[in-house]
């Protein structure tokens, strides 16, 4: 990352930026192919709309002001942490849970089974698994198959 990192609120502004990375990115840590169907891509806007806001924070490149990443953290749950795919392992990633940390006693979050990048970082940031279960079709309509749909739930709790 060559420009300044800055960590800002969510703003209206920043939808379809913020939609598009979350888009590429879990496509390519699931490794599934993205669905580019205006019903898929309105779904995913329509969901994202549907957050709390203010739950949400938002990393800009300092002067171009590109979003490069996002993390929700909702009563202790990280809801979602999507880094850019042209940003991935450089460090963001670990800068946004620092600062969960930093603000919350215990923290808890779900990942696929499938992205076995994330269970490395939650493994290196020191978060450990609780459970094992699926995640539900109704949330999920790009899996095509239970497997697909594993999940892990992780836990940190402050020392």
């Amino acid at each position: 990352m060559n420009d300044t990192i800055v960590f800002v609120d969510y703003r209206k502004d920043f939808e379809f930026e913020l939609l598009s990375l979350w888009r590429k990115s879990f496509n390519k840590a699931i490794g599934v192919k993205e669905g580019t169907r205006s019903e898929a891509v309105n779904e995913h806007l329509e969901f994202l709309r549907s957050l709390n806001h203010e739950f949400i924070r938002v990393a800009l490149e300092e002067i171009s002001r590109k979003v490069i990443g996002f993390m929700r953290v909702e009563e202790h749950v990280i809801g979602d942490l999507f880094i850019h795919v042209d940003y991935q392992r450089q460090g963001l990633g670990s800068r946004f849970i620092q600062q969960a940390k930093e603000e919350n006693e215990f923290l808890s979050l779900c990942t696929f089974e499938l992205n076995k990048g994330a269970q490395k970082f939650y493994d290196l940031m020191g978060f450990v698994i609780t459970d094992r279960g699926y995640a539900s079709f109704e949330d999920n309509p790009w899996a095509t198959s239970k497997d697909q749909l594993a999940d892990i739930t992780y836990e940190w709790r402050k020392n």
